[in-house]
């Protein structure tokens, strides 16, 4: 197959196999045309001359279309296969229509056109027609050959170019093996899908296509025109020759002996610090340092490089007998609740660490340490700071995702916030940024202490994903969590992979917590990695109503049936996941009753500042406690420091 070439309209020079190691230029990364992303293993067709600059490739699959085609979307006339270099609307999915298409030529059809996925999704089977004898070719006769092709075809059913008995089509070119027409409409398949019996499909069913779900015992793309089995239920569909197979995925069977993996994810947010920063300090610094203990004096009163005024550390036993650093926090029946639906509640009543914004507890340690015995507290202003966190260490040679030297910073709690590259968040916490001056680059705590190696309960079948640094691959991954291509241009910095299989996820989805809070719901919201099991139809965000995409991660319960995208929680595991918002509040006695104190949390009772008028319903600013009045974080903070200057004149 490696020598053999193709003619095809979309170039004029043969096409030929393009193999993964190719990386002389850089060929497009989707099929030209299905326009579905290659994966590894993929057959791609391609020019291969050296001097040519043409980077379109095609599945086998895609290549092989037939160049005309009756569909029932459009009876009356033919659909001839065209390369479109304008704008077409598809007939079906009704999104635009670029490079390979099929289309109507007739003047009265105004170009009417349907991309070469969608012609699959409804076939001549759904059109009036003869009555046939087998339901994949239902046009025509077919006529039983009994060995009489001498030469090696391709069959129309699974694929497979072999020798032997089929059944043909004498009208047009259709043929597939004796085999593949005696297969039963319906199947179990107890090594593969015990739950369910298995459907057999002539063409890949729309929505496997739409979501480019791939075979589930190879891993490898669908063939748009070729039968597959299966589960209307749970969204399984595998090859018609993996589902005959004898044999279990060949991954499962693979040997895996890393020794090193420790950590497992996702992590619950309440487990982040134990299980990442703590882990992370030893590694770099040795040891974490209790004041008045590991340096042998007590003097009280510490330095800290990145905080203006002497730190205390607070024993948690003396914090509980005593309200003076706590005496700012509210009880948890003091909380109020918002009024909106959505989940944009802060936690009022937990001491939260200003260097990795998690909540500061007592919580016994894995190791020699025991517990950890306190942590360290600012008398002058509400600062607080996990023992580790104390204990960071000022810089870094280097990182696994960056290799420059990168030295810890700071940033206003209220303004000049940092966006982590890692996990794609804004942090006002503690963060670590490059050194170099040609470089922007910005990883806030928990990002940086993220391990190596992990194990990840999506892919149960290995026992290690290793962390790498995102490159312009030729043939980048698919991220397994929001399915979308890991590349640099997409804000990917670093991947966690297998090196046993091709399962990858990226840097954003692999700092989602483990489960998640929606006020309207009775139930904790489990990161679910496969809601379409046993749940057909479709999935809709409870928060912002758009249609999900059934393959990516989302925090869901199947009790209640509701889904959510991680991104609409804007505080657990959105944009404002690593923002400390604290309890201090605020008064804006120019603007607003001075009597009515101001926090700064995400605005949920309004949406238009009630100072520039602008829609912020949703980001973060300030909210009054006893009314309606909001205001956005730059009207707030500008007011707020005025009010300080006026003051201090």
């Amino acid at each position: 197959m490696e020598g053999e070439s193709f003619t095809h309209m979309i170039h004029e020079h043969p096409l030929s196999l393009i193999p993964d190691s190719a990386g002389k230029r850089g060929y497009r990364p989707w099929c030209y045309g299905c326009l579905r992303y290659f994966i590894p293993g993929d057959a791609k067709y391609g020019c291969s001359l050296h001097w040519c600059g043409f980077d379109g490739l095609l599945h086998k699959e895609c290549m092989e279309m037939p160049r005309e085609i009756m569909h029932p979307i459009h009876p009356s006339h033919s659909l001839a296969l065209y390369v479109s270099y304008g704008y077409n609307e598809c007939e079906i999915c009704k999104k635009g229509c670029s490079e390979l298409s099929y289309r109507c030529s007739q003047r009265g059809c105004n170009g009417l056109a349907i991309h070469l996925g969608c012609s699959v999704g409804l076939n001549e089977k759904d059109s009036a027609q003869p009555v046939m004898k087998h339901p994949s070719h239902p046009q025509h006769e077919l006529r039983f050959s009994k060995k009489t092709r001498w030469c090696p075809f391709p069959c129309d059913a699974c694929g497979a170019t072999e020798k032997g008995d089929s059944y043909t089509c004498t009208i047009c070119d259709y043929s597939i093996h004796e085999s593949c027409a005696l297969l039963p409409a319906s199947k179990e398949f107890p090594r593969h899908h015990p739950a369910h019996s298995l459907s057999l499909a002539f063409d890949v069913p729309t929505v496997y296509i739409q979501y480019q779900f791939e075979c589930a015992i190879c891993n490898k793309t669908l063939p748009l025109r070729r039968w597959v089995y299966h589960c209307n239920l749970c969204s399984y569909v595998v090859h018609l020759n993996c589902a005959n197979s004898i044999f279990d995925n060949e991954y499962a069977s693979a040997i895996d002996d890393e020794k090193e993996v420790t950590t497992i994810f996702p992590i619950k947010v309440e487990d982040m610090y134990e299980e990442m920063i703590v882990p992370f300090v030893k590694r770099e610094s040795g040891q974490i340092l209790v004041p008045g203990v590991h340096d042998n004096h007590n003097i009280g009163k510490y330095n800290f490089s990145n905080h203006p005024h002497r730190l205390t550390f607070i024993t948690f036993s003396s914090s509980s007998s005593s309200s003076t650093s706590h005496h700012h926090y509210k009880k948890d029946d003091e909380e109020e609740d918002d009024d909106d639906g959505e989940d944009y509640s802060i936690p009022r009543s937990e001491l939260i660490c200003d260097g990795c914004t998690l909540a500061i507890h007592e919580k016994k340690q894995t190791g020699e340490d025991g517990y950890e015995s306190g942590y360290m507290s600012c008398d002058e202003c509400k600062y607080f700071l996990h023992l580790s966190c104390f204990n960071l260490p000022p810089e870094i040679p280097s990182l696994t995702i960056h290799p420059h030297k990168l030295m810890i910073r700071n940033v206003g709690k209220l303004t000049d916030w940092i966006l982590c590259r890692f996990c794609r968040a804004f942090t006002n916490g503690l963060y670590y940024a490059c050194t170099s001056a040609r470089c922007s680059f910005t990883i806030d705590i928990k990002c940086a202490s993220m391990p190596n190696t992990i194990k990840y309960i999506a892919h149960p079948q290995h026992n290690h994903l290793k962390l790498e640094r995102v490159t312009d691959a030729v043939w980048p991954d698919l991220c397994a969590g929001c399915f979308k291509i890991i590349i640099p241009e997409f804000g990917c910095v670093g991947k966690y992979g297998c090196s046993s299989c091709r399962f990858s996820v990226c840097n954003k989805c692999v700092m989602l917590p483990a489960r998640n809070k929606h006020r309207s719901e009775k139930h904790l919201l489990l990161l679910t990695y496969d809601a379409y099991v046993n749940r057909p139809g479709e999935f809709y965000c409870s928060i912002c109503e758009e249609r999900m995409n059934p393959r990516i991660w989302m925090y869901h319960c199947r009790d209640c049936d509701q889904s959510f995208h991680p991104e609409c929680f804007h505080v657990k595991s959105g944009k404002y996941r690593n923002i400390n918002f604290g309890t201090q509040q605020y008064v804006i006695s120019s603007f607003h009753d001075p009597h009515h104190r101001l926090r700064f949390q995400i605005i949920t009772k309004k949406k238009r500042c009630d100072l520039c008028h602008h829609d912020r319903y949703g980001g973060a600013g300030f909210q009054c406690e006893s009314c309606f009045f909001v205001a956005c974080t730059p009207c707030g903070v500008k007011h707020i420091e005025d009010a300080h200057a006026s003051d201090s004149n």
